[in-house]
């Protein structure tokens, strides 16, 4: 706030002095041309320093945002990562000792009284067919 009033008096510091020199030496139109080319000039370099000024500070703090937030959301979210691989482990663990300790003991037995069905279907089949 201080830094903002000490231009604007600055500013009315140059256009008070220019008016004053205005009032004091009068001046031909081609040298108040040459002052105004010169007074642009330099406060567009002013205006160009601030700029750049205004973007590096705008670039360092999205920096440090992306760091905050990425240390923010690893944080909650590793270990809950974690913890669900962990149980998709346990799943996968208990699921494949339920398939070899009893899906597949009982669709061999199964399989087996089918065959042995079929097996004595065809049997009674071809005894059937010899009558």
């Amino acid at each position: 706030m201080r830094y903002v009033l000490l231009g604007a008096l600055l500013l009315v510091l140059l256009i008070g002095g220019a008016v004053t020199g205005l009032v004091l030496a009068p001046i031909s139109l081609q040298e108040l041309r040459d002052i105004v080319i010169v007074v642009y000039g330099a406060m567009g370099v002013l205006l160009l320093i601030a700029l750049i000024v205004a973007v590096l500070g705008l670039w360092a703090a999205v920096r440090v945002l992306a760091r905050t937030l990425n240390s923010l959301l690893e944080d909650p979210v590793r270990p809950a990562l974690d913890e669900l691989r962990a149980t998709a482990r346990n799943v996968r663990g208990t699921s494949e000792f339920v398939t070899d300790a009893a899906v597949h003991p009982l669709i061999r037995l199964l399989s087996i009284g089918r065959g042995v069905r079929r097996g004595v279907g065809r049997v009674a089949g071809i005894a059937r067919r010899r009558r």
